[in-house]
């Protein structure tokens, strides 16, 4: 009964049962039965299938209330008491241009010394839902809003406006959305920018600043990838633009998993060395 309350669990957290079938490596039909056997040890239905997806019954909506961390954490308990020896896998999501820019030794140190650890890595800048996706640790940029999740605050990332010293005033570049935005920023640089260009990555955002096409708005994390900072400056804003903060987050348990906690530890040490993760402001 366990694993069945454990597999409505992870439904519950999905809110989709062809989603959890595919992270959980089971048959849909399977997965259906399963929890329709649930459903009559316990007398009463748990699920609603709607077009829009699964709703919770008043009592799958207690059940997952009250059990749902624990059975997660108990799990996750199991699991690891389970692990043999062999190859394990580990799912790892970052946003892109930290994973391969400031992050990278950490990472690369952590796989190293892992060599029986398959390690994924899904590189990508969308904060999407996480509970879309198989993960051991994600790395996220920003005030996270999906309280499903345990997390760690790692570091700080300062924002400025900068620009290449003869580049154009008149167009800023811009790789964030407005919900990344402080409220009513975006509408205030409206007002003062004649042009504004959306970049949604934040490297080809940088290279756009590089070659001279208007000004950034950038997090230190890219100012520092410019080779030659005497030829750029600092644009003072009348705005306040807060440092965006840099979270780790796993699943399950309010203890991360024993490789989880490794690689957490080793970004730590990599992030108290990098002034440009620690909400500082580099010298151009």
């Amino acid at each position: 009964m366990l694993d069945d309350l454990h597999l409505f669990i992870e439904i519950a957290r999905r809110k989709s049962m062809s989603q959890t079938a595919k992270d959980l490596g089971l048959n849909l039909s399977t997965l259906s039965r399963r929890i329709q056997a649930l459903e009559e040890k316990l007398a009463e239905p748990l699920l609603q299938r709607t077009a829009r997806g699964i709703v919770l019954t008043a009592k799958g909506e207690s059940l997952y209330n009250e059990l749902g961390e624990q059975v997660l954490a108990l799990n996750s308990q199991l699991e690891q008491l389970n692990d043999s020896p062999a190859a394990k896998e580990f799912y790892l999501l970052c946003p892109q241009n930290i994973i391969a820019g400031p992050l990278m030794g950490a990472v690369n140190q952590f796989a190293m010394a892992n060599p029986a650890l398959n390690l994924h890595i899904y590189p990508s800048n969308a904060n999407s839902h996480l509970s879309q996706k198989r993960f051991d640790l994600a790395i996220r940029i920003g005030e996270q809003q999906d309280s499903s999740y345990f997390q760690k605050r790692l570091g700080m990332i300062a924002i400025k406006l900068i620009k290449k010293k003869d580049a154009p005033t008149s167009r800023l570049i811009l790789p964030y959305s407005e919900s990344q935005l402080p409220s009513g920023l975006l509408n205030k640089l409206k007002t003062e920018y004649e042009h504004i260009s959306f970049c949604f990555d934040i490297t080809i955002a940088r290279k756009t600043v590089e070659a001279g096409y208007g000004i950034g708005l950038l997090p230190m994390s890219e100012i520092c990838c410019i080779d030659d900072t005497s030829n750029f400056c600092y644009i003072d804003s009348p705005h306040s633009i807060p440092a965006r903060p840099i979270y780790a987050l796993w699943p399950h348990s309010r203890t991360p998993s024993a490789n989880a906690q490794l690689l957490i530890e080793q970004l730590q040490t990599c992030i108290a060395d990098s002034p440009s993760l620690q909400g500082e402001v580099l010298r151009l």
